[in-house]
């Protein structure tokens, strides 16, 4: 209120009014509800990876005091990264959850996480970047002027990439006789960008309404999902000890 005057106040307010129960979070992320231990470990592998990006790219800002102040944070979003891929990679190796609820969840998961780099062509992301106000991702490594208006889609790109390694890494824990795990296309259960609103199927495919109702059914976790997997969490070997190697 002191920097911004009523502008800031506003906006300040209507932060505080929204709420993820009542699913009025600005992204679909923070409206999901996580209802189990794989629902954590998949959010905070996938979605707490999207502050990794938002952080590293801050640490580039011209403004010094914050640039400075987001590598303590990195440093923590580190611990949750682990934390959550560890968790999924025990999930996996216990082979107690079949892979065909695990992929549910990682398509409720990371089809949200596309959203959290924001619009595609972004105005936002352009001026950010002009005024120095952040970089783009490893910024460091780039040798070439950026694109401004693909700073978003170049910082999404780079996420599907990453997620990809992560999900190909589990799939080596995973028998050859059963399914190995995907990530959903990018064009999947959009809210923001090109493809937001769009009946996309997981694979990327278009199709009438109807059909994307019912496929949602087929490929997002249902409440028995929910509640099978919090029954299965009970037993203690649902999920592989931490000191097994």
């Amino acid at each position: 209120v002191t920097y911004f005057g009523d502008s800031g106040k506003a906006q300040s307010q209507r932060l505080l009014e929204r709420r993820a129960s009542e699913n009025t979070r600005l992204l679909d992320s923070f409206n999901q509800p996580v209802r189990n231990w794989l629902d954590f470990f998949a959010y905070t592998s996938f979605i707490d990876r999207d502050g990794k990006y938002q952080l590293n790219m801050l640490s580039r800002s011209a403004f010094a005091p914050l640039g400075r102040s987001t590598l303590p944070m990195l440093q923590e979003e580190a611990y949750h990264l682990a934390q959550g891929n560890i968790g999924l990679m025990r999930i996996v190796r216990a082979g107690k959850i079949p892979i065909a609820v695990i992929q549910k969840y990682f398509n409720k998961w990371v089809s949200t996480a596309y959203d959290l780099f924001g619009q595609d062509e972004s105005g936002s992301a352009h001026w950010a970047y002009v005024w120095g106000l952040k970089g783009r991702y490893d910024e460091h490594l780039y040798d070439k002027p950026a694109d401004m208006d693909k700073l978003n889609e170049l910082s999404r790109a780079t996420f599907f990439k990453e997620v990809k390694a992560l999900v190909d890494a589990l799939n080596h824990h995973i028998p050859e006789d059963q399914p190995k795990l995907t990530i959903p296309n990018d064009k999947f259960r959009r809210h923001i960008g090109a493809y937001a609103g769009m009946p996309y199927s997981v694979t990327g495919e278009l199709l009438s309404q109807e059909a994307y109702e019912e496929h949602l059914k087929e490929v997002m976790p249902s409440e028995a999902d929910d509640q099978f997997v919090v029954g299965l969490e009970k037993d203690k070997d649902w999920i592989m000890a931490p000191s097994q190697k």
